[in-house]
């Protein structure tokens, strides 16, 4: 059985770690958060995946899988190391590295020669190069390779995306390291490409620089069809029908983005240009343009309510997106400051959010179900598009409302539906606004 360690055990770490115990490895996870550890060896994950409860007490029961807050005893006898420390962001969507460099410091002199350090964790490019040189200080005497891999993950798809990851790209300087992680690379299977350690790096920032480009651009062409009377969703699918699209590209109207995943690594490429001395006119504009987008909700909100102090407001979906619990950085959370600040009262509803997370906070009330959260309301925002909320009877919600308006930011109900259910309906980009304005159309 080959024998891995891995460091940091967050969402990538503990689906990275379930994951490779699955496919046979041995693997040893360490976190110095004893509580995190404590939690993992009863099988609880820190946060709401798919799938990863069910396969993490399979592999605990098999043998195939530990969990330690010892770091130093991940690397003993270990001869691949996963660094796949959680890199959280600070309010402006800048990576805070303390941990992932922590971790390295405690590691470094417990590494044995020849081992190999994979890099998964998201990090500014540059940082495998101070990496390196952070353990090479710490331990002068060690031969060993460090080696970086995008990270793949997606919120709800995590194990999925971790078993068939639809960018294999490894970046390592020699050859050697890149040899060392055949065993790893084979049992998740298909054709890898190596790459330098920095432009493997580059990758996940291009790549999600890419995709929020895109939703800036699907935004705002939503938020022209609003105002023209077209339909921005049929727009997109039409789009996508074109071979130089494609089928899946964002371009679909909704929110923005949001949390730490597109915007940090927007915030990279944007701070990468202002220290070389290159401009980013095309990053920076789509940064405006999706700070502009995720203040529509309340946009939209306060043009239909007017004013907004002393409304009831319920929000429908608090998690970052469907298929986790996460909250962190989540633009529901961000919406609710908004309407506080405009003395707006909210009550929320999630299926999964971590009730940890909610505990002791002043600025909503929490209801474990979603008929009570929207009684008194005088309107619903629905926020997460998880699929429960497509479900919902709306004819009864609406009976027990004060008010009759419903914003659907990801416009994943049925507008005739609900509108026959008695609901004054604004979506996103699908061409609304335009028939509920009192002025002509903008076709002009």
């Amino acid at each position: 059985m080959k024998k891995t360690g891995i460091i940091g055990l967050w969402h990538q770490g503990v689906v990275g770690a379930a994951c490779l115990a699955g496919l046979g490895f041995d693997v040893l996870a360490a976190d110095p958060n004893e509580q995190t550890v404590r939690r993992l060896r009863a099988g609880r994950p820190p946060l709401f995946e798919p799938g990863l409860e069910e396969l993490l007490r399979k592999n605990l029961r098999a043998g195939r899988l530990r969990f330690t807050a010892n770091l130093q005893a991940v690397v003993k006898n270990r001869p691949l190391v996963l660094l796949m420390s959680d890199t959280p962001v600070d309010e402006k969507d800048r990576s805070d590295l303390s941990g992932i460099f922590g971790a390295a410091r405690k590691i470094a002199p417990a590494l044995e020669n020849d081992s190999v350090i994979l890099v998964t964790a998201q990090v500014p490019v540059g940082t495998c190069a101070l990496l390196e040189a952070e353990i090479r200080k710490k331990n002068p005497a060690l031969r060993f390779s460090l080696a970086y891999s995008p990270e793949n993950l997606q919120l709800g798809r995590a194990i999925e995306r971790f078993l068939n990851p639809p960018l294999r790209v490894i970046g390592a300087d020699n050859e050697r390291a890149f040899a060392r992680l055949v065993p790893l690379l084979s049992a998740i299977g298909g054709k890898w490409e190596r790459t330098s350690l920095v432009t493997a790096e580059m990758v996940k920032h291009a790549l999600n620089g890419y995709l929020a480009v895109s939703l800036a651009f699907g935004n705002e062409l939503g938020n022209l069809c609003d105002k023209t009377g077209a339909d921005g969703f049929r727009l997109a699918e039409i789009l996508r029908a074109e071979p130089r699209i494609g089928r899946k590209a964002m371009l679909m109207p909704g929110l923005g983005f949001a949390g730490g995943t597109l915007a940090r690594d927007m915030q990279t490429l944007r701070g990468l240009g202002r220290r070389c001395g290159v401009k980013t006119p095309l990053l920076n504009g789509a940064w405006q343009s999706n700070i502009i987008q995720n203040r529509m909700v309340v946009l939209k909100l306060r043009r239909a309510l007017k004013p907004l102090a002393g409304r009831k407001i319920t929000v429908l979906g608090l998690a970052y997106k469907p298929g986790t619990s996460a909250l962190r950085r989540s633009l529901s959370l961000e919406i609710i400051a908004e309407l506080n600040r405009a003395n707006a009262s909210v009550t929320a509803h999630d299926p999964k959010a971590d009730r940890r997370e909610i505990a002791g906070r002043a600025d909503f009330r929490f209801e474990n179900n979603p008929y009570r959260a929207a009684r008194g309301a005088d309107a619903l925002l629905l926020l997460t598009g998880w699929k429960e909320y497509k479900n919902l009877d709306y004819g009864r919600i609406r009976k027990t409302m004060a008010g009759d308006l419903l914003i659907d930011a990801n416009n994943i109900l049925n507008r005739a539906d609900l509108v026959r259910a008695g609901f004054r309906y604004i979506g996103f980009g699908r061409g609304f606004d335009a028939a509920q304005e009192e002025s002509t159309p903008c076709r002009k």
